[in-house]
């Protein structure tokens, strides 16, 4: 591909350039909305290799529900919205004259960086983690892979099938745990799940009556649970947990033993005890006002934003850095209601104290779902 960079002595092009690098669930909500940003006179980037995934849909990809096709979305749908694709990713970065240089050879530079890195597996994070016969991220390329395997062996009715131990709670261990029952449920068999969570509830954001509704209900679905336990290390098929006991498990499902992205390395940025990166309560680098990173935690945030609760806050930090002009926030917890699918048609949402579950909550789910997916494509 020929370098598209323009020369020194062409005309600079009009309008603030903000790069997007990366292809995380922050920048496909940025990328569905860039004519807000285009609005404001800014020209909008997008470097990624890699598809988007749209993350409401994973785990009903795991369960069978949807296949992979379906839950990708191509990157290159951003010049509906005004933005432009570049297929190649970042290998160099000078954070002081603000330019990336690109496997493709090209250099881009820029007035504001996003980061939205996918993060990888922490492999020292747990002792004899890879012994395991299968390690699998939230990933959509290793959730596919981990339903086609499971699937080979729930259709041969004489195997014996795999235990699956999820490790991290919140909505996303729950919808993910939910869904591997609903992939056996399919077959008519029931897949040997377990959940290990360090919370005292499976959805620290719910009420007390919607987490004992679902409790129960996973618990007859043959749901095994341990909360408020850590595994501390793997050995022999079973994960040891921090009070001595063992969980069975052949396959693992990691969604919270994870490590930033190493592309996050070349940019250079001071990291804490924690390995955290220091943000704003924008998610704007304090030590590069530039840059701002969509995985870190905001200043001020006590508890863990929820995907739309960081996907809005982005969107609003970098529309608000390309209007110039500062204004206030609002990224409550209950502002919106929070849904999950559970693979059995009857899904459950809630909102603060609030919540309801059955099969018109899975309608009203797909409803919005496939109504934010036709706004990215551009399928109005």
């Amino acid at each position: 591909m020929p370098n598209t960079q323009p020369r020194a002595t062409d005309p600079p092009p009009e309008g603030r350039h903000l790069i997007l690098v990366g292809n995380g669930d922050a920048h496909l909500h940025v990328a569905a909305h860039a004519e807000r940003l285009i609005r404001h006179g800014a020209r909008v980037t997008l470097v990624t290799r890699q598809d988007f995934a749209f993350s409401d849909w994973l785990g009903g990809m795991l369960g069978g529900e949807w296949q992979r096709d379906d839950v990708r979305l191509p990157a290159d749908r951003i010049a509906v919205h005004g933005g432009v694709h570049v297929g190649a990713e970042v290998v160099q970065v000078d954070r002081y004259q603000r330019r990336l240089t690109l496997t493709d050879g090209r250099e881009l530079d820029y007035d504001w960086l996003s980061l939205d890195l996918p993060p990888v597996v922490d492999e020292h994070a747990i002792p004899g983690f890879y012994t395991a016969q299968g390690v699998f991220t939230a990933s959509a390329d290793d959730l596919w892979q981990l339903r086609q395997r499971l699937e080979s062996q729930l259709a041969g009715a004489a195997a014996r099938l795999p235990r699956v131990a999820l490790l991290g709670g919140g909505p996303n261990g729950v919808e993910l745990a939910a869904n591997l029952l609903a992939l056996g449920e399919r077959y008519g068999r029931r897949l040997p799940v377990t959940l290990i969570a360090n919370d005292r509830k499976l959805l620290p954001g719910a009420c007390h009556r919607a987490n004992r509704w679902l409790t129960q209900r996973l618990h007859r679905r043959g749901l095994q649970l341990e909360l408020v336990a850590k595994a501390s290390r793997y050995h022999r098929g079973q994960l040891i947990l921090d009070d001595g006991s063992g969980v069975d498990a052949d396959l693992l499902v990691v969604t919270d033993h994870l490590k930033p992205s190493p592309t996050l390395d070349m940019f250079g940025l001071t990291r804490d005890e924690n390995d955290a990166i220091d943000v704003d309560a924008k998610l704007r680098s304090r030590q590069d006002p530039n840059l701002f990173l969509a995985r870190e935690k905001p200043a001020g945030r006590s508890a863990p934003l929820t995907t739309r609760e960081r996907n809005a806050l982005l969107l609003a930090s970098l529309e608000e850095a390309a209007g110039g002009e500062s204004r206030a926030l609002h990224h409550g917890h209950n502002e919106h209601w929070k849904a999950l699918n559970l693979g059995d048609l009857r899904d459950i949402a809630w909102r603060g104290p609030l919540w309801c579950r059955g099969r018109w909550v899975r309608r009203w789910k797909h409803r919005r779902d496939r109504r934010e997916v036709a706004h990215y494509l551009g399928e109005r």
